[in-house]
């Protein structure tokens, strides 16, 4: 066999026309492939979204709202005319209520056992307070009012008497107060009208112990009279 000549090995390496238009074909379906691709890998808003309208923005600038006036000063004239806010009423400021003077008077150890109720009579160391009728009169008691007798309802006790009485008491001492009879058999606003020796301080003493008091009313015709006057006396002794 002969060895090809130049000719022959150029002939061979050269594509047909048959190859080259299958070469092409390819190529073209092969950029086809892949512009489809590209296409369907791109987002979807883009390939299928409409035209929609277009936005309007309104660039014109909104007039300022209005400055509102100020009002127009008062002249002096308009001012004093003007009413004035009249104040609300203040309450009253009422003085303070003075409590009442307490009837108990305060004693010292010393006082209170100079006071030795052992020291003084049976019922309280003090008489009767006056027996017989009590319907019968013996004086004039405050305001010229009728004075009776007093009867006991029950006689007052030791202990009773003993926180008012002053310190010493001499033999034979004496103290008489006038009182005003009111319902269950007891008296009120007793008032001193006597006292031996004077200035002992008994019939003070009887005066504040009086709310203790239980004396029965004078009777007239067998009828208590609640509201009269009557005059306690009691003698005091050792």
């Amino acid at each position: 066999m002969h060895p090809a000549t130049p000719e022959l090995r150029a002939d061979w390496r050269r594509p047909s026309a048959r190859q080259r238009a299958l070469v092409i074909g390819l190529t073209l379906v092969a950029e086809l492939l892949f512009l489809l691709m590209l296409l369907g890998l791109g987002p979807a808003t883009w390939s299928g979204r409409e035209a929609s309208e277009p936005t309007l923005v309104d660039l014109i600038e909104a007039p300022p709202a209005p400055t509102p006036e100020p009002a127009p000063a008062k002249s002096a004239e308009e001012k004093a005319k003007a009413p004035r806010p009249v104040p609300p009423p203040t309450a009253p400021v009422l003085p303070p209520t003075p409590l009442a003077k307490s009837p108990f008077v305060k004693l010292t150890r010393e006082e209170f056992a100079a006071a030795d109720i052992g020291k003084l009579g049976s019922a309280g160391g003090q008489g009767t307070a006056g027996g017989g009728e009590t319907s019968a009169s013996v004086g004039t008691g405050p305001g010229g009012a009728t004075l009776y007798r007093a009867e006991w309802y029950r006689e007052p006790t030791d202990a009773e008497l003993a926180y008012y009485l002053p310190k010493q008491i001499e033999p034979g001492a004496w103290a008489e107060v006038a009182c005003k009879t009111i319902p269950d058999n007891r008296v009120e606003n007793c008032q001193a009208i006597g006292e031996s020796p004077p200035g002992s301080g008994l019939g003070r003493a009887l005066r504040l112990a009086g709310w203790q008091f239980r004396i029965r009313p004078p009777r007239i015709d067998g009828k208590p009279q609640v509201g009269t006057w009557v005059k306690v006396h009691i003698d005091f002794t050792r």
